[in-house]
């Protein structure tokens, strides 16, 4: 029995199952070990499938399989559920070749996430981008929205080749596009937890969160055109901006009892103990001035 014989290791797991998988699909299919970069300069590593005669290929990453076989899961079993992940992939995915030589026929999918700079400069160098504050914002291409997940297509410096446009035109478009495939949402702390005293207390200056409906990169609505302002004005006051996460962010009212110092310290700790390597945007502070009607660094 496998669960008495020694385990491989992750990258002879890798091979073997990828061999199995080849095995079973046949010679019409192609398959190869892929390194993928994840947000934050994290790696993952997949098995690329690709029928011979398509141009379309899907990525399938490794991690939960390997769990799988780590708890004796045998491999045979585990080639099977990779092959009905990858048959769901294709079943559902967007014909991404053919359609994304066309940039009229992907444009309303254009989206724009926000991203952290510096641990993403290596990203960066193939993609079009702008800079914010310390952050970047990266642009997208929707290939799915489901309740629980989204799969999109990251936009390469190609791709604005491939289309014979610029980056102008390529950031208006995500401008118009982002807020509606992904409309803002806003909730008080006391929303969220609602039933726990502290966050109904009175004299709790509110905290606002604020992502969009899907609560996935949800931290892009500080770019939406007039979210944070209007938040602003509806609370007469500037605004202290905490980068959460790349899903959300919070907002408090500078009331003049908070400071910068105590908040930069809370991000730091929240992002040090709380949040995913991958999920990151920034340990900075941000501020929203109504005089000025601007973002800045606090």
């Amino acid at each position: 029995m496998q669960g008495n014989l020694k385990k491989l290791d992750f990258s002879s797991f890798a091979v073997q199952l990828k061999d199995l998988v080849s095995a079973q699909l046949g010679e019409e299919f192609e398959l190869y070990l892929h390194t993928a970069t994840k947000n934050n300069g994290g790696l993952r590593e997949g098995i690329v499938v690709r029928k011979k005669e398509e141009r379309v290929t899907h990525s399938i990453y490794l991690e939960l399989y390997y769990k799988k076989y780590i708890k004796n899961m045998e491999l045979e079993n585990i080639a099977t559920e990779f092959i009905e992940a990858y048959s769901q992939a294709a079943l559902n995915n967007l014909p991404e070749a053919e359609v994304l030589e066309d940039f009229n026929k992907i444009k309303e999918n254009i989206f724009f996430r926000l991203v952290n700079y510096q641990k993403n400069e290596d990203i960066l160098s193939d993609v079009p981008f702008l800079p914010f504050l310390d952050l970047a914002i990266t642009f997208h291409c929707l290939v799915q929205n489901k309740s629980d997940y989204i799969s999109s297509l990251r936009i390469t410096n190609r791709h604005l080749e491939l289309w014979g446009i610029n980056i102008k035109l390529l950031t208006e478009v995500a401008k118009d596009n982002t807020p509606r495939i992904f409309p803002v949402l806003i909730r008080t702390m006391e929303e969220i937890f609602s039933g726990f005293s502290l966050a109904s207390a009175d004299n709790i200056n509110p905290m606002y969160v604020i992502s969009n409906g899907t609560g996935i990169n949800g931290a892009s609505c500080l770019l939406y055109k007039d979210v944070i302002n209007v938040l602003a004005e509806e609370l007469n006051g500037n605004l202290f901006i905490l980068p959460s996460s790349i899903h959300e962010i919070i907002v408090i009212k500078d009331d003049g009892f908070v400071g910068k110092d105590e908040l930069v310290q809370m991000v730091k700790e929240v992002n040090l103990t709380q949040v995913a390597e991958e999920d990151f945007l920034s340990d900075s502070v941000y501020y929203f001035s109504i005089e000025e009607q601007r973002i800045m660094k606090a």
